[in-house]
């Protein structure tokens, strides 16, 4: 459902990521493309690539939209824009999912193969064990042993097995982020939640408020 949304010269953009929302606004609005600025959070700029899927958020008259696209190409207009996919649908935009809490646990994870040649799959599936820091309904925190890595790079998409209710859901991520961990010797890696179902979304968001429920609870006993 459109809404009778109208993509607007100048009109706000916001792109969701696992680690926060990018700032952008339409410079462009074609027949079925929108041309964006690179966005941008606290002055670290966002360097979309043709191909990637992305989550926009767009205001329009007091209301937020939401919808999901992909990165066309980019090109220079004076300034370099990012030319995206209109959306065909939109939905009325919550925002619930960066709703952030504890959670250290050990899940499992896999490197899911980019190669499409079925003949060589299964050498290159690798499982590795990880520790989760933290988690929302977009995406979760990885502290991982650079001896079980084996190599994650930026962009890579990973299974993640998550404890949810004495069973366990499986989720496809994207590695949006990696960082050292000077002290404990340990790789931090940031995952945006990709493909992710809405029975799986409601399960991992039904998960962050029980948490979040008892914080509160230990807050208020003074633990």
């Amino acid at each position: 459902m459109n809404y009778g949304v109208e993509f607007l010269i100048n009109g706000k953009i916001e792109i969701e990521m696992e680690d926060g929302i990018y700032k952008s606004n339409i410079q462009d609005v074609g027949e079925n493309t929108l041309g964006i600025s690179i966005p941008v959070n606290n002055g670290k700029y966002l360097p979309l690539h043709k191909g990637e899927k992305i989550k926009c958020i767009y205001l329009y008259k007091n209301k937020t939209y939401m919808f999901n696209t992909v990165v066309i190409s980019r090109k220079v207009d004076r300034i370099l824009i990012i030319e995206i996919k209109k959306p065909d649908k939109l939905n009325i935009y919550q925002r619930r999912n960066f709703v952030r809490v504890s959670f250290v646990e050990d899940v499992l994870c896999t490197l899911v193969p980019q190669t499409k040649d079925a003949r060589h799959l299964d050498s290159q599936i690798h499982f590795f064990n990880a520790m989760s820091l933290d988690i929302s309904g977009g995406g979760m925190k990885l502290s991982i042993d650079p001896k079980d890595e084996d190599g994650l790079r930026y962009g890579d998409i990973i299974m993640v097995s998550i404890p949810v209710n004495n069973g366990n859901i499986a989720v496809k991520g994207k590695i949006v982020r990696i960082d050292n961990n000077v002290q404990t010797h340990r790789i931090i890696c940031g995952v945006s939640f990709v493909d992710l179902d809405e029975s799986s979304r409601d399960k991992i968001i039904s998960l962050v408020f029980k948490i979040m429920r008892e914080q509160m609870k230990k807050k208020s006993k003074g633990e």
